[in-house]
């Protein structure tokens, strides 16, 4: 890799690379390789070579399994890491989002980690491989956070100014992520069928997935102080789900978001209600 503008580099490479895994999983249960799937599914989990339990972060690390000393997680520039900080780049496991947790050591360390990273502004919105880090909330059942924040970042972030995008705007992302959030949902696993859902800037968006099929998102009361959700619908019936499936978007529908002022706790809390994570609604 010394040819290479970006040298060595190992646990950016290693989160990436096991995500790409896991797409490429997908591809070879699709052509019906079931020995490529599973080789490759279990590769997906290499993440947890590099997660350090006792730290919390994500690490480099010798040959031996020795860590590399000495280890500081908010260091904007480590040799193994391909650009930013340990701690922002921990949350790079979109395929198995439900695992980084059990490794951080649950649901409330999860989020305390993920409030830190975001009160303390650790959180970079200039480098694409942190964009999905705040649609993780709704995985640990708290998706009010999600929507409290995606509003901050939106404002903060982005302007109708030259230089009004906060990174590089590489094949599109930055501009994307906006477009995504502001509709109100996000492909935080692309290779897995579904959208997490943010808060949408916009009173009501409609997608035209094929000749006479529309999906609508319908966000009622929303505004600049209306944020949250607090109650939402698809098709008539009564919805608790944090995520939407593409399938329902190509189906056609109707999804509506009743917002308010003050987050909903409750809503989207349940079991069946956070997106699923690695090996789960494939």
């Amino acid at each position: 890799m010394w040819d290479a503008f970006h040298k060595r580099e190992q646990v950016s490479r290693t989160l990436e690379y096991a995500y790409d895994d896991f797409v490429l999983a997908q591809v070879a249960k699709k052509l019906g390789k079931q020995a490529d799937y599973e080789a490759l599914m279990r590769r997906a989990k290499n993440y947890e070579n590099v997660f350090d339990t006792r730290t919390g972060y994500v690490r480099g690390r010798y040959a031996d399994g020795r860590w590399i000393e000495p280890f500081d997680p908010f260091a904007t520039r480590a040799s193994f890491i391909t650009e930013g900080s340990p701690y922002q780049y921990t949350w790079y496991v979109p395929q198995d989002v439900a695992g980084l947790m059990g490794l951080m050591g649950g649901k409330e360390k999860f989020v305390n980690r993920l409030d830190t990273l975001f009160d303390l502004r650790y959180y970079w919105h200039g480098n694409e491989p942190g964009h999905q880090t705040v649609y993780l909330y709704p995985y640990a059942g708290a998706a009010w956070k999600t929507q409290r924040r995606i509003r901050n970042i939106i404002r903060e972030e982005y302007s109708t100014d030259p230089g009004g995008l906060s990174g590089n705007e590489d094949s599109g992302q930055m501009s994307a992520w906006l477009a995504f959030s502001m509709i109100g949902l996000y492909p935080v696993c692309p290779g897995m069928p579904y959208y997490v859902l943010g808060s949408p800037v916009f009173q009501s968006t409609t997608f035209a997935p094929s000749a006479g099929k529309k999906f609508t998102i319908k966000a009622n009361k929303n505004s600049s102080t209306n944020g949250y959700i607090q109650s939402a619908t698809l098709n008539g019936k009564p919805f608790t789900r944090t995520y939407l499936l593409h399938q329902e978007i190509i189906n056609g529908g109707e999804l509506v978001l009743e917002m308010g002022p003050q987050p909903n706790k409750n809503w989207g809390t349940g079991k069946s209600d956070v997106p699923p994570s690695l090996g789960m609604g494939e």
